[in-house]
């Protein structure tokens, strides 16, 4: 005869049986992840990947240093004129002046300034107009040579004067120093155009590199009749230009 079981004992045994395993899911969940995985106490480093990262970290530094060099060089080479990018187009005096030779020194010098005016005269385009306009400046004012050593006329052309070898006496206070580059025309109300400024740039850059300029030469405009206004806001930009000398 078999036993009877109460529905009472079996329901306690069955809600007995669902506890216990309720507390081993909870146990099993309050583990640590940890726990069941084998914790790595010692990495055994690479030799390869640690000259690797050593490499790179070099090259980085190195990275650094050589822009900070640059950076420092750029900002000390402010004042450098780049390398004159077409040649000058320099028309010798012996081609466009009639006037008795000159007996110039055969001793270059060195100016320390570069003093900038116009002629406060028509401008011109072309050679045989300019050199028309020159032997007219010349026979007006009486002079063996127009007082500057060099001109510069709208298309680009330079014309020689007194040259390399002799200071103008324009300016007294520097007429043992200083070369003037001459701008032909009157420039009050009109301002040089793209061609006469690049061509400044070629003649001060052939200047320095032909040691007729001194490096730390100084730059500025005069006037002669008139202020050149817009002459010298045109070239105020420029490297070694002194807003200080400048008329205005």
């Amino acid at each position: 005869m078999q036993p009877i079981i109460s529905p009472i004992d079996h329901e306690s045994r069955h809600n007995l049986h669902r506890i216990d395993n309720e507390e081993r899911e909870r146990a099993s969940e309050d583990t640590p992840l940890l726990q069941r995985f084998p914790q790595i106490t010692n990495l055994d480093r690479n030799p390869v990947t640690t000259a690797i990262v050593s490499l790179l970290l070099i090259i980085l530094i190195a990275g650094v240093i050589i822009g900070i060099y640059l950076l420092i060089l750029q900002n000390n080479s402010e004042n450098i004129l780049p390398p004159v990018d077409t040649p000058l187009q320099i028309v010798n005096r012996l081609q466009w002046d009639r006037g008795e030779e000159l007996s110039l020194s055969s001793q270059q010098f060195r100016a320390k300034e570069l003093i900038v005016v116009q002629t406060d005269s028509d401008q011109c385009y072309i050679v045989d107009s300019c050199i028309m306009l020159l032997r007219n400046m010349q026979a007006t004012r009486g002079e063996r040579s127009l007082p500057y050593n060099f001109l510069l006329s709208s298309n680009g052309e330079i014309y020689e004067a007194l040259g390399w070898h002799s200071p103008s006496p324009l300016f007294p206070e520097y007429n043992s120093t200083a070369l003037v580059l001459a701008f032909i025309g009157n420039f009050t109300e009109v301002t040089p155009n793209s061609v006469q400024i690049e061509q400044t740039k070629n003649f001060i850059a052939a200047s320095l590199s032909g040691q007729h300029l001194d490096p730390s030469f100084e730059m500025f405009g005069k006037k002669t009749k008139e202020i050149p206004k817009y002459l010298i806001l045109s070239l105020e930009t420029l490297p070694r230009w002194s807003s200080v000398l400048s008329d205005t």
